[in-house]
Formats: structure tokens, C-alpha cells, sequence
């Protein structure tokens, strides 16, 4: 069995430097959007553990305000009480920065697997099949476990923020390393 996809008898093969770019690229895009991910989890995180401390207060303030008919407001208890709500709809700050990590790590992989590819590598169809898989399992759990943040995009902007960023997580993250499984498997199979 020859070292690279195709050969300079046979058809191009034009497919595997095609796909390796783009895998490349969607790894580069994905690699950036992890990363802000991570430093957003991480924030919120901050935002969390501020909200967390003076959560005693929070409740005591919207006790006062409560029996006073409103008239009288202790500190920023409205917006301890939006934040606390905002914070009770997003994922938990752990698994947020798990999922970036994560990202991360299968964006980095799609980089250096689209340059494997993208050079014709035939050593490198196997381990691409493993990342379609592995990815495509990555993205349905990232999916799943981002419904709250779905949730709260719908009601902050809309429901077309929303539905754009779903179709585009389907797309990216379970759809894209589909077509990479399945070319894959064909190109396995010849």
C-alpha cells in the first residue's frame, strides 16, 4: 500500500489536500474560539464567586426592599438578583471551562491532522477517523450541555442569535467531523 493517498498514476486525489486545508482552518477558528471561551468561563467564574460572597446580602437587601414596598433600595440589589438569575441559567462555570479546554485540544489536533492530510499522508487517515469520531461526540455533549446558554441568547437578542448559534455548533461540531468520517473511511477503503 503506497505512503500517500493517490497516486502519480492514478487520479488526483485533489480531495485530501482540499479537506486537510480547510480542517486546517476550521481548526485555527475553532482554536481562537476556545480560547475565548476559556477566558469567558473563566470570568464568569470571577462574576460567580463575587455573586456567591455576597449572596447573603443580595438576599437580605431584596428582604428589605421587598417590605418597604420597593421605596427603598439597598446597594445594586437588582442587578445582584439579575446577575444571580443570568448565573442560574448559564452551564456551570466548571463545565464551561472543560468544554473550552476541550475545544481546544480537538482544534489543535484538526491542525496538526490537516497537515497530514493536507501533504497526502496515508498515516494520517486513521488517526482522522478516531478525531471525526472523537469530535463528533465532543460536539453533541458540548451541545447538550450548552442548552442554558441557547436559552439565555434567545432571551437576550432574540431567538435568530440562537438558532444561528446552534446551526452553527451543528455544523461545525458534528456535521464537519462527519464528512471528515465518512471521506475518510472511504479513502480507508480504497
Amino acid at each position: 500500500m503506497p505512503q500517500r493517498i493517490g497516486s502519480s498514476n492514478g487520479p488526483c486525489e485533489c480531495w485530501a489536500p482540499v479537506l486537510g486545508t480547510m480542517l486546517i482552518l476550521f481548526g485555527v477558528f475553532d482554536l481562537g474560539f476556545g480560547a475565548v471561551m476559556a477566558a469567558l468561563s473563566i470570568s464568569l467564574g470571577e462574576i460567580a464567586g463575587e455573586v456567591e460572597a455576597n449572596s447573603g446580602l443580595i438576599h437580605m437587601g431584596s428582604i428589605f426592599s421587598k417590605l418597604t414596598g420597593g421605596f427603598v433600595h439597598l446597594g445594586n440589589v437588582d442587578q445582584g438578583e439579575a446577575a444571580t438569575a443570568v448565573l442560574g441559567m448559564l452551564p456551570p462555570v466548571w463545565l464551561s471551562l472543560l468544554l473550552a479546554i476541550g475545544r481546544m485540544l480537538l482544534a489543535l489536533s484538526s491542525i496538526a491532522l490537516g497537515v497530514g492530510l493536507a501533504r497526502r499522508l496515508r498515516g494520517s487517515l486513521n488517526p482522522l477517523m478516531v478525531w471525526a469520531i472523537t469530535a463528533c461526540g465532543w460536539g453533541i455533549v458540548s451541545i447538550l450541555a450548552n442548552i442554558g446558554t441557547y436559552e439565555f441568547l434567545a432571551a437576550a437578542s432574540g431567538g435568530l442569535a440562537a438558532t444561528v448559534t446552534v446551526l452553527a455548533d451543528l455544523g461545525l461540531h458534528v456535521a464537519w467531523p462527519l464528512v471528515i468520517g465518512w471521506k475518510v473511511w472511504i479513502a480507508r477503503l480504497s
